[in-house]
């Protein structure tokens, strides 16, 4: 989880560093996360995470929609990190905000159904991102609980 955590936070910092209009403009979420997901997939395809998929508004479960406990018409993670089609090794979830929408409850509902070890997807790790002004924040949520900040 450590390498995990250490990537995305330094993907967040490029993407800060490279790309502060973005942030500083309000341009929409997606620009914001497909660059973070530039930065995030170049450092993941040096690792052992290498042979996973990193997709972004990914609606699929395999044949079906994706949906969850709380989201029972469908749903969706803005970012995740695992194998399509399958369901046996999802590794990460992430859900972004920007500062000027900050309103993260939902989304930490989502990822607790997504990293919940009972339910179906059993994530390793959802985060929760809100991308502020001048730095990032977050929740890490494990095992269907929020168990720390980012």
């Amino acid at each position: 989880m450590s390498e995990i955590l250490g990537i995305v936070k330094f993907a967040l910092s490029k993407v800060y560093d490279n790309h502060i209009y973005l942030i500083e403009n309000k341009v929409s979420e997606r620009s914001i996360v497909f660059w973070f997901g530039i930065y995030f997939f170049e450092i993941i395809k040096e690792t052992e995470y290498s042979e996973f998929n990193l997709d972004v508004e990914y609606n699929r479960n395999q044949k079906g929609p994706k949906r969850t406990k709380n989201n029972p018409h469908g749903t969706y993670p803005d970012l995740i990190l695992h194998n399509r089609g399958r369901n046996d090794n999802n590794i990460l979830a992430i859900e972004f905000k920007p500062w000027w929408n900050p309103g993260t409850e939902d989304d930490l509902i989502k990822l607790q159904d997504f990293t919940n070890p009972d339910g179906e997807y059993k994530y390793e790790i959802g985060l929760s991102i809100l991308i502020g002004r001048e730095t990032p924040s977050g929740k890490i949520v494990k095992n269907g609980e929020v168990t720390g900040d980012l």
